[in-house]
């Protein structure tokens, strides 16, 4: 009887655990696991969020920050307030779900984008700085009403971003971070935005640089002092986005910490009267010796206080998590010093694996149960363990994998696409499979540095452990493409495959060597015989050869009749199969802005593979739209398989939807 109640007991642990994962909802984004739905923030449909600041509203213990966002789907834009609910217990601040809230510059297409919180006691204002006014509004509870707008002078440089504070009674410091002029793209002819690198391999741009500067305002928001120059020179910071004013209490911390795009840091201490010259900027460190960078890019910065009147942390956000970064001392040469980042979380939130994500449904750990591993734009490699089953998941929060015993982290670094303004941008596209066919998983990777890497797995199934990347080679040529395509594989017969996209932005096959070499074995084609390529001919297109590659590719037996069929997800503007007619851009020309997920039905044979037009997938004949820039496609058998694969898709936003096979359909050029 006592062993039939532990039974019992055992059981009843094991139900109520699976009960408490959320089942599956169509056409919506897997929820974060765990009994709170912790996971970092994420606002709807977008790629991208910009802090805007902080006030004490909702709690004296931290306060609530506000947030802008500007890219994404029309509904996901708009100014979020998020409440401060508690702190973790690692220390991470747990917000509720962002709120929209009206402001003056609600109706506007784009939301501009120099806009600041700033409290002042117990009042909160919204300032717009421009050029040659400062617009102002006040928080009356559940939005920011106009207050003035008023007219400043003496900008010579385009305003990149600003912040202020209280220096005494009647007076405000605005501090505004203005860019040199110099133009990122130039063109070789009228019209070119691409031609980024001469002959030798260097940019032909300007890396343009920035300036710090300052003038006061009284409590009315009229300028009352003249604009001066902070820094020492335009060269304080290559691609600087972001200025912050930092103090605490003590003001033994009391300066302008401003950021750059890639993640630098830098510092300029506070002087009442500026020197000759300016004052020359420090490094922003981790500890005595090493410098402190930001953990990811796009860097969106504003001050974060630990309590009030402290002003010294950092809240950083943009096309990643938001982190804050709280103030630890000053170095011997009065440099600040900042503790390691944590990540600002969501409670009962969608689960996040970072802006881009790529996703395979996969065990990753060997116990019998379907994990996700995934890819983003940072370049990083995530893994979310399911703690629940496969028909009723529950993932964990990501933890980074590891490659070689470091943490994953593939950029491209100066020479890239789109400049090297995106260096920083890795768009990792995992595909994990057993590339060497010992019973492992391994990770064959692509993405912004366009080229085939193989990070072996060398540990067991239960405990996975990654080799540093290593290239493969064609004819002794590194393997390369058109960038930010995550290959198609699979085992055909005895052999391993692979499809990529190549340097003609076509889908093209090779076959596995051995670890670190294949060869070519032709272009994939459709049953007439003509090749399958991605991009478009538009007028306005074709000088963007940032718009080539992109593909998500994925082999399943879709349909079950034992052939290899593809899916490729894309950008809204790719054209599959042709420039001349194809998908998605067939349907996007009329306005039918739907799921970029395409599926190929393989009508030849596994060894000779021919494909059918290709179809748009859609839900119950109806058009979903996640995003412009990236639709994931990944078949599993997570849910409801009991009329086969279901699909999640991994969006721009970083959340997974997840897809039931009964709900998906068709839709052709013409539909």
């Amino acid at each position: 009887m006592k062993r039939l109640l532990m039974i019992l007991a055992l059981v009843g642990l094991s139900l109520s655990g699976t009960e408490a994962a959320t089942p599956l909802k169509n056409a919506q984004p897997l929820p974060a696991g765990g009994a709170e739905g912790l996971s970092p923030m994420s606002f709807g449909l977008t790629y991208n969020n910009s802090p805007k600041g902080f006030a004490y509203l909702s709690s004296e213990q931290q306060p609530d920050i506000f947030v802008s966002v500007q890219h994404g789907t029309p509904q996901a834009k708009g100014f979020f307030r998020c409440r401060f609910d508690r702190m973790s217990e690692s220390g991470d601040p747990i917000y509720h779900s962002p709120e929209k809230v009206q402001t003056p510059w609600s109706a506007a297409k784009t939301f501009p984008s120099n806009v600041r919180i700033f409290q002042d006691g117990d009042q909160v204002w919204a300032v717009r700085l421009a050029k040659s006014y400062i617009h102002v509004s006040q928080w009356n509870g559940t939005g920011f009403e106009e207050v003035c707008k008023n007219q400043i002078s003496g900008f010579e440089y385009p305003v990149a971003s600003f912040d202020m504070v209280r220096r005494k009674r009647g007076e405000v410091e605005v501090v505004v971070l203005c860019h040199d002029g110099g133009t990122y793209r130039p063109e070789t002819y009228p019209g070119d935005r691409q031609s980024y690198y001469d002959g030798a391999g260097m940019y032909r741009g300007d890396l343009h640089a920035s300036g710090l500067f300052r003038f006061t305002v009284d409590d009315d928001w009229q300028q009352i002092t003249r604009v001066e120059q902070v820094s020492q020179h335009m060269r304080l910071m290559v691609g600087a986005s972001r200025v912050a004013c930092v103090y605490n209490k003590a003001r033994t911390l009391d300066g302008y910490l401003v950021a750059g795009r890639l993640g630098s840091l830098k510092y300029i201490p506070y002087v009442a009267k500026l020197p000759k010259g300016g004052v020359p900027a420090l490094h922003v460190m981790k500890n005595d010796d090493e410098v402190r960078v930001h953990v990811a890019y796009s860097t969106q910065m504003v001050p974060y206080s630990a309590e009030r009147g402290d002003c010294s942390g950092l809240l950083i956000g943009g096309e990643s998590a938001m982190y804050t970064y709280r103030f630890e001392r000053m170095t011997a040469k009065g440099a600040p010093i900042y503790a390691a980042p944590h990540v600002v979380l969501e409670a009962h939130a969608p689960l996040y694996g970072g802006s881009l994500t790529v996703p395979n449904v996969v065990d990753w750990d060997g116990d019998g149960v379907l994990d996700i591993v995934a890819g983003n734009s940072e370049g990083r490699l995530l893994f979310f363990k399911n703690n629940g089953t496969d028909r009723q998941p529950d993932f964990a929060r990501s933890v980074e994998l590891e490659a070689g015993g470091k943490p994953i982290l593939l950029r491209p670094g100066y020479y890239v696409v789109q400049g090297p303004f995106e260096a920083s941008w890795g768009y990792l596209c995992p595909t994990v499979f057993d590339w060497n066919q010992d019973g492992l998983l391994d990770v064959v990777v692509s993405g912004s540095r366009a080229k085939y890497e193989v990070m072996l797995n060398r540990g067991t199934k239960n405990e996975p452990k990654l080799d540093a990347p290593q290239v493969i080679s064609c004819d002794n040529l590194e393997l390369h493409g058109s960038w930010r395509v995550r290959p198609a594989i699979a085992k055909v017969g005895d052999r391993v495959v692979m499809v990529t996209m190549d340097d003609d932005n076509a889908l093209h096959l090779y076959g596995r060597v051995d670890d670190l070499h294949v060869e070519d074995l032709g272009l994939l084609r459709l049953h007439d015989g003509r090749r399958i390529t991605g991009h478009n001919e538009l007028p306005k297109e074709k000088t963007r050869l940032g718009q080539w590659g992109r593909g998500k590719l994925r082999f399943v037996d879709w349909n079950g009749d034992g052939k290899l069929d593809l899916f490729v997800g894309s950008v809204k503007r790719s054209s599959y199969p042709s420039p001349e007619q194809g998908l998605p851009l067939a349907r996007f020309l009329k306005k039918r802005y739907g799921l970029q997920v395409m599926y190929f039905e393989n009508v030849g044979t596994n060894e000779d593979m021919r494909f059918a037009e290709p179809k748009q997938m859609q839900v119950d004949g109806k058009d979903v739209y996640l995003g412009a820039h990236s639709n994931a496609p990944e078949p599993c058998m997570l849910g409801d398989t009991s009329q086969g694969w279901n699909l999640l898709v991994g969006a721009e936003s970083g959340k997974y939807f997840f897809f039931e096979r009964a709900h998906l359909t068709y839709a052709g050029y013409d539909d």
